[in-house]
């Protein structure tokens, strides 16, 4: 079993931060990897994850839950992995966020993530992206205050929603207050199939002009005649017969994306407060009701997950026969890659970078970095937009 335990001091009140964590099913948004988790009731949860390139599924239960003080849980299936989340007041508008992890990876890849270090990495980047969510919102999505003690659930708080049923999902709400929900597009930018449906909206409709950049590529077939003079082969057996080859031209286009998510509400109350954001983006805004015909679908990769099709071609044609699978390479290229993208490195260049990119490996790899610093280079490259 591995342990990690990284903490971050979120700048908001101790009751928001920890009724956010309730609302499990929200996780996705701030997550690394995780597609989906589904509450299957107070205690159960069902988790949807892409983990080192492949996706799993597993189920938890949480063991202990105390209001405003922590949450712990432990896996029903799939890998061991335990964990407990605890929150504790700086001040009244600070609360440092703990977690503590504690995982057995499972086989080569993920031993070899673990080893570089990017377990611990994508939680702190977890905790990092929770604190932007909660602290961009200033508000919870929603709260459960139950307690779970002895694996019993106690006090079941929850409020209820529109069918009348309880769920960790459902907005609290003071007296006298309604909530409408206001729905926003984000655009998406892409390389990928979509199917489109329509949108139905009975209010008016603001649009703002966007504009992105995306480097498309295109491929011609050249034929040249070139003059030789040489002996004919008297044993070829293809002379004059007649040959054809034939060779495909391909190329990129654009592909945009829009998704629709929830950006905001509306509280109608006593006290209310709005919230202005400014979306480089052509997007419909709707304030109330929106009635969905069809959708959008789409299957695409963004982060990371966008380059991995080009670093797998590049393993196939450099390192097939390394006697290392692609599995094996994969934590290479997402070093590169996290190097690349990283705050710490922002406007620094390779050579500015490749002492401690070494130094780092180093500690976690002893004496590898010769052999994988030509594939931690291309991933830098391709992430930099440089190769």
């Amino acid at each position: 079993m591995s342990s990690i335990e990284k903490s971050i001091d979120v700048n908001v009140p101790l009751h928001t931060a920890y009724n956010q964590w309730t609302q499990f099913e929200s996780f996705p948004k701030f997550m690394q990897g995780v597609e989906e988790v589904r509450q299957l009731d107070d205690k159960r949860l069902h988790w949807r994850a892409e983990i080192g390139g492949k996706q799993k599924e597993w189920d938890a239960e949480i063991v202990e839950q105390e209001a405003d003080q922590r949450v712990a849980w432990r896996s029903l299936s799939g890998a061991p992995n335990d964990g407990i989340v605890t929150f504790e007041p700086i001040d009244a508008n600070t609360t440092r966020v703990t977690l503590a992890l504690d995982y057995a990876p499972e086989g080569l890849l993920e031993n070899v993530g673990d080893a570089l270090g990017f377990v611990s990495g994508r939680i702190q980047g977890d905790l990092k992206r929770f604190k932007e969510f909660i602290e961009a919102r200033g508000a919870e999505t929603g709260a459960w205050r139950g307690e779970i003690h002895d694996q019993q659930v106690e006090g079941q708080a929850a409020t209820a929603n529109t069918q009348g049923t309880t769920s960790r999902q459902a907005r609290t709400l003071h007296e006298g207050e309604a909530v409408l929900p206001v729905v926003e597009e984000e655009l998406q930018i892409g390389k990928r199939e979509v199917e489109t449906g329509n949108v139905r909206v009975h209010t008016k409709i603001e649009e703002r002009p966007v504009e992105e950049q995306v480097n498309l590529r295109e491929e011609h077939v050249r034929v040249e005649r070139r003059p030789v003079d040489r002996p004919v082969d008297a044993t070829d057996t293809n002379l004059f017969r007649d040959q054809s080859f034939e060779m495909t031209e391909t190329g990129e286009e654009a592909v945009v994306q829009k998704r629709a998510r929830i950006v905001e509400e509306v509280v109608i109350g006593k006290q209310v407060q709005e919230h202005t954001e400014t979306i480089r983006d052509t997007v419909r805004r709707q304030d109330v009701h929106v009635h969905e015909e069809g959708g959008e679908r789409a299957v695409g990769a963004s982060g990371y997950d966008a380059y991995d099709a080009d670093f797998r071609n590049h393993y196939q044609s450099t390192y097939a026969n390394s006697g290392y699978s692609y599995d094996e390479y994969a934590p290479v290229y997402r070093y590169g890659y996290n190097l690349a993208t990283s705050d710490s490195t922002r406007g620094q260049d390779w050579n500015s970078v490749a002492a401690d990119a070494r130094k780092t490996w180093e500690t976690r790899n002893p004496g590898t970095w010769e052999e994988f610093k030509d594939t931690v280079r291309y991933a830098w490259d391709k992430a930099r937009g440089t190769r």
